[in-house]
């Protein structure tokens, strides 16, 4: 069967990404970029700051979605960046520079784009379907590259939930007037990504990455394993 809807997860799926935020240097550079926004703070206080507002707009973003288990309520960070700064200062050029500073490497799956554009040759449409936080993907799939190929994206940060509760998926099946009986998930996350979509009555495609830990013990019986994204295309 062809599909229709084509829905991909980002992170592990589309683009391989490593990131770290542990390290003390990587607070202390941090706090020194947050002094450029005119915000005072040792690498250990901002780290301290940061996770504490984290905590709290999770809090703040549950209140505002109380249908929302809080296991799957996702903040938007971009509120968190804008309470560490001053008002007034650019709290989205902050959040893209800690990104950045925290980004080991970032760069595209293989075969991820050559997929993508196949697909749509064949007149699939693609949609983005991922927990992320805006104030980060949006930058990241221009350098990637691939911002263009989507016929829509939904992040986790702009709907308040995340993956692998059913209503992101009902929402992007919602928004975009997908079909469930002719879509197919694509993702490297056998909960998140596959569990999900099972969830929301979606037949999935799991690529096992090093980004998606231990390999699953079984795969529902909707889902097809690969091991390369060109092999979507057969």
């Amino acid at each position: 069967m062809r599909f229709e809807s084509c829905i991909f997860d980002l992170y592990g799926t589309l683009a391989d990404i490593c990131t770290d935020e542990n390290p003390a240097v990587f607070w202390e550079g941090a706090a020194a970029d947050a002094e450029g926004f005119g915000a005072q703070y040792s690498g250990e206080a901002l780290r301290m700051e940061y996770l504490r507002l984290c905590a709290d707009e999770v809090r703040r973003r549950n209140a505002e979605e109380p249908d929302v288990p809080e296991e799957f309520v996702e903040p938007e960070l971009l509120n968190v960046f804008r309470r560490l700064l001053p008002e007034g200062a650019d709290a989205a050029a902050f959040a893209g520079i800690f990104r950045r500073r925290s980004t080991l490497w970032i760069r595209l799956m293989p075969h991820a784009a050559e997929t993508l554009d196949a697909l749509k040759a064949r007149g699939a449409r693609i949609f983005l379907l991922s927990n992320a936080q805006a104030c980060f993907t949006t930058d990241e799939l221009r350098s990637l590259g691939i911002v263009d190929k989507f016929d829509g994206i939904v992040l986790s940060s702009d709907a308040g939930m995340k993956k692998p509760y059913r209503g992101l998926y009902e929402l992007l099946l919602a928004r975009y007037g997908i079909d469930r009986n002719t879509a197919v998930m694509v993702g490297n996350d056998a909960v998140a990504d596959i569990g999900g979509a099972h969830a929301a009555g979606l037949k999935s495609v799991y690529i096992h990455t090093w980004q998606s830990g231990n390999r699953p013990a079984s795969l529902p019986e909707t889902c097809r394993e690969i091991k390369d994204l060109s092999e979507l295309l057969r």
